[in-house]
């Protein structure tokens, strides 16, 4: 299923790698397409939701960059640096919905 985004209001999202990551850093963003070269939609803020070593994150993207999307479609993924390497996450990139909100 697709990861939604609601226009104008914060997305937390939790992901549950199941390893320990409390010496790696985590990245995310969200691009047009399924490239790196692709049109940058957004950047996610990515936090340990304990100390890292149950491997649960936090994915937030704030309210105030969620505001001026205008795309309705964007892919992402998750990198995992280790030991200075970089590392993929998921086999593949995932999708991410972005709905416009009614209440203002």
């Amino acid at each position: 299923a697709p990861i939604v985004v609601h226009v104008g209001r914060t997305t937390k999202v939790t992901v549950s790698l199941g390893y320990d990551v409390s010496s790696d850093v985590i990245t995310s963003q969200i691009r047009k397409d399924k490239d790196p070269t692709s049109t940058l939609i957004a950047t996610w803020n990515v936090e340990f939701l304990t100390d890292g070593v149950d491997g649960e994150l936090v994915l937030t993207l704030d309210n105030s960059e969620s505001t001026g999307i205008t795309p309705s479609i964007g892919y992402m993924d998750l990198k995992r640096v280790s030991g200075g390497e970089p590392y993929s996450i998921f086999d593949q990139p995932l999708q991410v919905v972005f709905r416009k909100v009614v209440t203002t």
